[in-house]
């Protein structure tokens, strides 16, 4: 079986790739994406660092993105929706795949299109609780709708619907990991994972980096920044602030542009607690590992789903929302001060939640029905 996959939700799809190298190595993978998660600022692609390294081929992949703003500039932007469904349906006479298997996002909606158009199975995985223009559109087109959260069945044609759950990542429910090299060995204060998505995230970038002196006495600060573009590059600011401290709060703060999963997964397992956005795959991987958090919810997420994300997780008691919109230093360090007082009912808490486990096998099974 070969299967083309693409979409924006990237850490779904990265945990099918991992399942079916690991029980189904007799079927093909290639992965359509980005090689620079924004062209323009030129700042390479997450999803093409992860699956170069699962060794699976990458083809990279350019569309116009579907947002009301793509309506409201119809006639400049047909011209090249059109053109990227040509593309895609060359390259997918080429590969001559099975199933083409979406997770989301503009990129994934000419293929489905192509697809269409060629008679190959479509299937499309929803990960969150809100459904994006590119998922209703391949929805349509789509054998099979691969959903998350029961709540989502209705935005879809029931017939269509099968309730999978989300791959999370396999490492996650291992508990033991190794101590990634970087991380002294010794005793140290509470571990505060900090954490901006794929990207990074100005705004919490920013706003950690001005209170280190205020947190570090108290914390061992482990700040996931993002990747450097053309314009800014947070590691190198965040570290020009790093060495204006004084050496025993420099001992306390490690910044990494990106966290590979190892290191990541023993983060999770042995941090206090978190400072983060609010993806569904982020937060559903809290729930799992069971490590209160301080979300703060990308404001211009569509249909407001870092919100809902967000709110899902304080609604299970393991979380406490910070808004944007009133994201202060004081705000932030009242916040980190109340995650002290409540981290120990939060864990307790989230040991409760229970997500649908072998959302990855599920995939898998119905995507073999499919082809």
């Amino acid at each position: 079986m070969k299967i083309i996959i693409i979409g924006g939700h990237l850490t779904p799809a990265l945990s099918f790739i991992d399942y079916v190298q690991e029980k189904h190595p007799q079927d093909k993978l290639v992965f359509i994406g980005r090689k620079f998660s924004q062209d323009a600022l030129q700042q390479e692609a997450v999803e093409h660092y992860e699956v170069n390294k699962r060794k699976i081929a990458f083809i990279e992949f350019s569309a116009v993105r579907l947002s009301a703003t793509f309506f409201k500039a119809l006639s400049s932007n047909i011209s090249a929706f059109t053109a990227s469904i040509a593309q895609a349906k060359l390259i997918l006479k080429k590969q001559r795949p099975g199933l083409v298997l979406s997770f989301g996002g503009y990129l994934a909606v000419p293929f489905a299109l192509a697809a269409w158009q060629l008679k190959i199975p479509i299937m499309t995985h929803e990960q969150t609780l809100t459904v994006g223009w590119a998922n209703r559109l391949i929805g349509l087109l789509a054998q099979k709708i691969a959903i998350s959260y029961p709540e989502t069945a209705s935005r879809f044609p029931v017939a269509k619907v099968e309730l999978t759950g989300n791959p999370l990542r396999e490492g996650i429910s291992k508990i033991r990991h190794p101590r990634p090299t970087w991380l002294p060995a010794k005793k140290q204060p509470p571990l505060l994972l900090v954490m901006g998505g794929n990207q990074g995230s100005k705004i919490i970038n920013e706003l950690v980096g001005s209170i280190l002196p205020e947190i570090l006495p108290d914390w061992l600060v482990v700040h996931q920044c993002g990747r450097p573009t053309k314009e800014v590059n947070y590691a190198s600011i965040l570290t020009r602030q790093k060495k204006r401290l004084s050496k025993d709060l420099q001992m306390n703060y490690f910044i990494k542009e990106w966290l590979d999963e190892s290191d990541l997964f023993w983060l999770y397992r042995q941090a206090f607690g978190s400072i983060s956005r609010a993806g569904a795959n982020t937060t559903q991987e809290l729930a799992v590992v069971g490590l209160p958090a301080i979300l703060i919810p990308l404001p211009h997420a569509h249909g407001d789903e870092q919100t809902k994300n967000a709110e899902w997780l304080v609604n299970a008691g393991g979380a406490i929302l910070l808004d944007q919109s009133v994201l202060q230093a004081e705000s932030l360090i009242e916040s980190l001060e109340k995650l002290k007082v409540l981290a120990q009912p939060m864990r307790e808490n989230l040991s409760k939640v229970t997500l649908p486990k072998n959302a990855a096998e599920k995939l898998y099974l119905v995507a073999k029905e499919l082809v």
